[in-house]
């Protein structure tokens, strides 16, 4: 039987924090100015913050200050959970800066429609509209995860920001089947492994049933013999305290899962007009246009582009249809040069669904849609 395996990772592991910082900033940038020019990167440990790159906004000089990106740190880690009862506290943070922050020149305000780099996107779409057609494994993991999050909030004496949900499923004839449910969830000293197994279970069994009502089948049969919690025992040191973290390492989380190949880039702390973004998004679009007028199985979509192209000189679209056939779509049945623009894409973005995607997001799975 084949196995199906994916992830997710809480707002308050490292990696996630980082995450959360640098696109923080795309947000404060973007409100600025809707052609602000952002890249930028940061690394977490301990109580230290690092934060570096590039954000050019404005006309004359640049709307963001390096101490609103400060309070962006604080305001994320407060956010994630973190702060009384769970270390590091948003005030005893240092945040430090090597952050380029100037006006967006002339030149290249000019130049936003085209890429500043080269790279390779990929789009992804299955048959699966009980996952808003998602590998079922992904958008399980995020399910799961969310829920999960939205609970442990209202226990934060108890269970703290860092945890992470691994879903291992396998193919029957009858839909998935669970191999194992593991979960690794941070909590204080005096949470000891039955209490552990009453909070949780619960909230996960909840996460599998409206997930059955969604039409995902057997999902809720899940043995309890098949679920790890916290196998390497007790977890009361996370977050930055327990590890590093760097923006941008979470990339199979934020697309499809590790069973679908992706692109070379990160879309965490870039705006929208770098093709990393754009044209994932686009990519995303496509797929699902062609899955739902072809009639497709899977279909998967690659976009490449060069430094200077207003529109991917590359397109490749796949199809495998109900019977299990590949097919190449031709580019001449793709559509058009300018549906494919960054300055098209960015448009879409602003105006439709795909905003509240990019903006509203917990730092996981792009295109899952609850």
């Amino acid at each position: 039987m084949k196995s199906h395996i994916a992830e997710y990772v809480s707002p308050g592991h490292p990696d996630r924090l980082a995450d959360r910082i640098v696109e923080s900033i795309v947000d404060a940038a973007i409100a600025l100015d809707r052609e602000a020019l952002v890249g930028v990167e940061c690394a977490v440990h301990t109580d230290h913050v690092f934060i570096d790159g590039r954000v050019a906004c404005g006309e004359r000089e640049c709307g963001l200050t390096h101490q609103a990106i400060d309070n962006i740190a604080r305001q994320v880690y407060q956010d994630a959970g973190y702060g009384q009862r769970w270390i590091p506290a948003p005030e005893s943070l240092k945040v430090i800066q090597n952050v380029c922050l100037e006006p967006l020149l002339e030149e290249e305000r000019a130049i936003r429609n085209l890429s500043d780099d080269q790279n390779v996107v990929s789009g992804y779409a299955c048959n699966h509209p009980e996952t808003n057609y998602l590998p079922p494994a992904h958008y399980i993991a995020n399910t799961i995860g969310r829920r999960l999050d939205a609970w442990r909030r209202t226990l934060p004496e108890k269970f703290g920001p860092d945890f992470k949900v691994l879903v291992h499923l396998e193919d029957t004839t009858e839909g998935h089947v669970w191999k194992r449910l593991t979960i690794s969830i941070q909590h204080s000293e005096d949470v000891y492994a039955t209490e552990r197994h009453e909070c949780v279970v619960p909230v996960v069994h909840e996460a599998l049933d409206w997930l059955e009502t969604r039409g995902v089948r057997r999902i809720s049969q899940l043995p309890i013999e098949n679920i790890v919690l916290n196998g390497m025992g007790d977890f009361i040191v996370g977050g930055p305290e327990g590890d590093n973290g760097l923006s941008g390492k979470k990339l199979a989380v934020d697309f499809y899962g590790p069973e679908i190949p992706i692109g070379g880039g990160a879309i965490c702390g870039k705006d929208p007009h770098k093709v990393d973004v754009a044209g994932a998004f686009r990519a995303r679009e496509l797929a699902l246009r062609l899955l739902q007028t072809r009639g497709a199985n899977v279909v998967t979509v690659r976009l490449g582009w060069s430094p200077g192209d207003a529109s991917p000189a590359m397109r490749e679209a796949e199809i495998i249809d109900t019977f299990g056939f590949s097919h190449v779509i031709p580019s001449s049945e793709l559509p058009p040069d300018d549906w494919f623009s960054i300055a098209a894409v960015v448009c879409d973005m602003e105006r439709g669904p795909r905003t509240r995607l990019r903006r509203d997001h917990v730092l996981q799975g792009y295109f899952f849609d609850e």
